[in-house]
């Protein structure tokens, strides 16, 4: 186990000041509270300050920080953790990195855990004092509702589970709970960061921030600039629900499925690679690349790195022929694939739907993305293809009337995906679907 130790800091505590609606967080008592809030509040610095607080304040406490996965954590709240909260009065002990580290121990015995949702042989079975839950939106009911069990350290004079998380769609479980009273609701909003605004004036950093978050649409803007619940209006597969399609693990026996890769070239834009299994039935995304400013040829290095000796009936990617000739120089042998969009986003719509059976004809492994591209997380694009279902909407006239064809923004993955679903079904059905290629 990675272990790091923070000696007690000057006068034996933190120096941190909440302001606005993060000062209530650390006023209360409650046993479960919910910190909402659009982008940029600054709720994870204020929830990591808590914890460090409160670890000084009661020798031998136990506190866990997660995610829905632990891999999430190693780039986003680890990386304030330990740049914005320990700095200077954190001692490192063991690997250098960051994805390998487990447990933060103090001088006065206190320890605070890093763990995803993901291991929950390690997450639910210890005990703690407080488990705060970041991106919370990510977990099931069910997740956080074992995570109460482990409550019970009684280092404290009281226990708390925190759940942080940006606004979803309305009929979400975290919202639905809240309005019933199971959780003490906090609503955070820009003014109360003053990293981003100070005396009602937004910084120079909060007009930067402010200008990547004001070019946001539809009901992301809603969510991550205005803070509301509400539902995506005019998602082009509005069958999709994360409940049904998103799944955490794999069946037995899927290595010996068959398998596919398909690629949608980017650099400005990310570069996307998908891997799929096929079970005969439905379609498994248990893999992916989803990766902004690198150059194909390093691209081409992690495929074949991550590939390993599996097995592909094809790998379909995208027209460039440069890009693709330099895939091929690498090994990583291309076909073309079939664009014809109407074509492709019904072939797409039929694999999400559900069937008759209770099953889609597309899951997607909730840990496939390989890494988090810091970037597009920072200007709050989407980072993976499930991201991208929410965001990809149909087009609108000026005088709003709805066009028969998607924005063409921040579909990279699900380009990649259609790539990949015309290709198994237009075999599958000897190329019944219209303007399909013959492979």
């Amino acid at each position: 186990m990675t272990m790091t130790t923070a000696p007690t800091p000057t006068n034996d505590a933190p120096r941190f000041r909440p302001t606005g609606a993060h000062r209530a967080l650390w006023l209360s008592r409650e046993p479960r509270v919910l910190v909402e809030g659009p982008a940029g509040t600054g709720k994870t610095r204020n929830e990591l300050e808590r914890v460090n607080a409160l670890a000084w304040a009661f020798p031998g406490s136990r506190h866990l920080i997660c995610r829905k996965t632990r891999a999430s954590m190693s780039e986003s709240v680890l990386v304030t953790w330990e740049r914005d909260v320990h700095s200077a009065s954190m001692h490192l002990f063991g690997s250098v990195r960051r994805q390998n580290r487990e447990t933060y121990r103090y001088t006065n015995g206190s320890v605070v855990v890093v763990g995803g949702l993901d291991r929950p042989e390690r997450t639910y079975s210890a005990e703690y004092d407080t488990v705060t839950v970041f991106e919370s939106t990510e977990c099931t009911e069910n997740d956080i509702e074992q995570l109460l069990r482990s409550l019970r350290s009684g280092r404290m004079p009281w226990q708390q589970l925190v759940c942080d998380c940006n606004p979803a769609a309305e009929r979400h479980w975290l919202n639905v709970r809240a309005e019933q009273g199971w959780f003490r609701r906090i609503t955070t909003r820009i003014a109360d960061n003053p990293r981003f605004m100070v005396d009602g004036v937004l910084t120079d950093d909060g007009r930067r921030f402010m200008q990547s978050v004001e070019a946001l649409t539809g009901h992301r803007r809603a969510r991550l600039l205005d803070g509301r619940w509400c539902s995506a209006e005019g998602v082009v597969f509005d069958e999709f629900d994360a409940a049904a399609h998103v799944i955490d693990a794999m069946p037995d026996g899927w290595e010996s499925w068959r398998k596919y890769r398909a690629i949608d070239f980017g650099f400005n834009d990310p570069f996307v690679c998908l891997w799929i299994a096929d079970d005969g039935e439905s379609l498994y995304l248990y893999r992916e690349v989803y990766m902004s400013g690198r150059l194909v040829e390093d691209h081409a290095r992690t495929i074949v790195a991550l590939s390993g000796a599996e097995q592909y009936e094809f790998t379909v990617a995208d027209h460039d022929r440069e890009d693709r000739e330099t895939l091929h120089r690498h090994g990583v042998m291309t076909i073309p694939a079939q664009k014809d969009i109407d074509a492709g986003l019904d072939a797409v719509r039929a694999r999400v739907r559900v069937r008759p059976n209770g099953r889609p004809g597309l899951y997607v492994l909730r840990s496939a993305l390989v890494e988090r591209d810091r970037r597009l997380e920072q200007s709050r694009r989407p980072t993976s293809t499930r991201d991208e279902f929410d965001s990809y909407v149909w087009a609108t006239r000026r005088d709003g009337a709805v066009r028969d064809m998607p924005v063409d923004r921040d579909n990279h993955g699900l380009d990649a995906l259609r790539y990949a679903i015309m290709g198994v079904d237009c075999n599958a059905t000897g190329g019944t679907y219209i303007g399909c290629v013959e492979w």
